[in-house]
């Protein structure tokens, strides 16, 4: 069976890629990366000690993947991490040759602390609302509010910048390099004045000052070159430019979230949304839209996962290339609600007791949709409100529903004609169809521009809000008059994609 490659192995593999080409100094290539692959522990000991990975664990399966990796993913990722390595190392963002590239401590320490600090503030907010929003945040690996797969470090620095994450990721972190700088609720007077020609109000919540603390302290490093988290997408090109050219293009983005900077700069966010597709060739729904006046950008709305015990998640890309982030479908409704979204969901809620009279139908543990757990108990149980036996007897009722949610533009019968066809191969896939189907439309039926169950402005603002967080620019919510920042992200690097 052919080596898969996971997410570390993958980090790791860009990490020793990075350190060959610092300690070279110039251009590496694609056989060098291979063969250090093939006997990690033979690499010069000045790359290794540049190479901040778990050697032990990594080594040996960087010697299997090479080996026994499917060759086209193999040479696919070499490629991605040479063309990278070589594109960063030369940029303005790394001054100097004496870092040491970690991909061991971004979830432990780095995100580690945001997610303490996050946790801080879910269980002490005074706004019960923040309390709610941390409450959400809190529970992820913190990927959006910093990305980063790699971190260079300097050498000179690492022990003194870990201890310090360690610091805040204990909550007694040292202001004292702060002591000069504004604190939130000052900065809120200015920003409560209007920004730029809108004159939108702006806020950043006050129950987030020691995250803000701890922004400005990886915010400053990032501009010092001292520490830059690097956020990783892979670089891929096709034979006809490999043609023309020996490296392509690598895309490098800044995102700078210094004090306010990040809610400032959502004043300019333009995102128009267009048409809803509730296909019924397929088991989810997009949500079409231009960001800044360019079109091909699109909310894809399915179950990414193979198992029926889960939840539809919100892609956001432009194409077929993930570029911008994911979002759960816990996220989608809370910022819904916040947006004043909340007559979508209760319509929603509305249409099913009409049509499951006497049926209580549950919605999620943490969102107000339709909970995965009735379909998976249609193939699963014997017994219960929905089993085996009332698939058949439910299923109309679920075509009609998504009728409705659709707009009419899913017919009943081909609900039903799908459904049917599938229960007959396997009764647990026509059960995962319709749950992504349903809860895919829920959220598409939110945002149509064609459907009058809110206001367009509230849809926009709910799109706006979705792309930020997905796109780990910050939890904020969008009013017509004013912006709130709940969970600003904080600065790092993009590279790739």
């Amino acid at each position: 069976m052919a080596f898969t490659a996971q997410t570390e192995d993958k980090e790791s593999l860009q990490a020793l890629a990075f350190a060959l080409r610092q300690e070279k100094g110039s251009e590496i290539e694609y056989a060098e990366v291979e063969s250090a692959m093939q006997d990690y522990m033979a690499v010069d000991a000045k790359v290794r000690d540049c190479c901040g990975i778990e050697e032990a664990k990594l080594y040996p399966r960087f010697r299997i993947w090479v080996t026994d990796g499917k060759p086209g993913d193999v040479e696919g990722w070499i490629n991605s991490s040479v063309w990278i390595a070589n594109a960063v190392i030369k940029s303005a963002y790394i001054r100097g040759t004496d870092y040491i590239f970690y991909n061991t401590i971004g979830d432990q320490k780095f995100r580690g602390a945001y997610r303490e600090i996050a946790k801080h503030i879910a269980k002490n907010a005074k706004d019960s609302r923040v309390r709610t929003v941390y409450g959400q945040m809190s529970k992820g690996t913190g990927d959006k509010w910093n990305p980063a797969d790699v971190i260079a470090i300097k050498k000179s620095k690492a022990a003194q910048f870990i201890r310090v994450m360690e610091s805040y990721k204990n909550l007694r972190p040292d202001l004292s390099e702060f002591k000069e700088a504004k604190k939130l609720d000052e900065m809120n007077k200015d920003l409560k004045k209007g920004v730029g020609s809108s004159k939108k109000q702006l806020e950043v919540v006050e129950d987030m000052q020691m995250l803000y603390w701890y922004n400005q302290w990886v915010d400053k490093k990032y501009k010092s070159r001292e520490c830059v988290p690097i956020s990783l997408k892979k670089v891929s090109a096709t034979a006809k430019v490999l043609l023309k050219v020996k490296t392509p293009l690598v895309a490098m983005k800044s995102f700078d979230h210094k004090e306010a900077r990040g809610v400032k700069n959502a004043i300019k966010l333009d995102v128009e949304i267009g048409k809803v597709d509730f296909s019924p060739r397929n088991a989810k729904c997009i949500v079409n839209f231009k960001l800044s006046g360019v079109k091909g950008h699109k909310m894809d709305i399915r179950g990414f996962q193979s198992a029926i015990n889960n939840d539809v998640q919100m892609q956001l890309q432009k194409g077929s290339a993930a570029n911008h982030g994911k979002a759960t479908l816990s996220i989608f409704g809370l910022i819904t609600k916040l947006s004043g979204g909340r007559m979508a969901l209760s319509k929603q809620r509305a249409e099913l007791r009409k049509l499951f009279k006497g049926k209580r139908i549950p919605t999620g543990k943490d969102h107000q949709f339709t909970n995965y757990s009735i379909f998976q108990d249609y193939a699963e149980q014997q017994r219960g409100d929905f089993n085996k036996s009332n698939w058949k007897e439910d299923l109309p009722n679920w075509a009609k529903y998504l009728n409705f949610l659709s707009g009419k533009k899913h017919k009943v019968k081909d609900v039903l004609a799908k459904c049917n066809a599938l229960y007959d191969q396997k009764p647990v896939s026509a059960a995962k169809w319709l749950k992504n189907k349903v809860q895919s439309y829920e959220v598409g039926q939110v945002v149509d521009m064609a459907q009058p169950q809110i206001k367009d402005m509230i849809k926009t603002n709910i799109m706006k809000s979705i792309y930020s967080q997905a796109a780990s620019q910050g939890f904020r919510i969008f009013g017509e008059n004013k912006i709130t920042d709940y969970m600003t992200a904080s600065s790092y690097l993009k590279v790739g994609g």
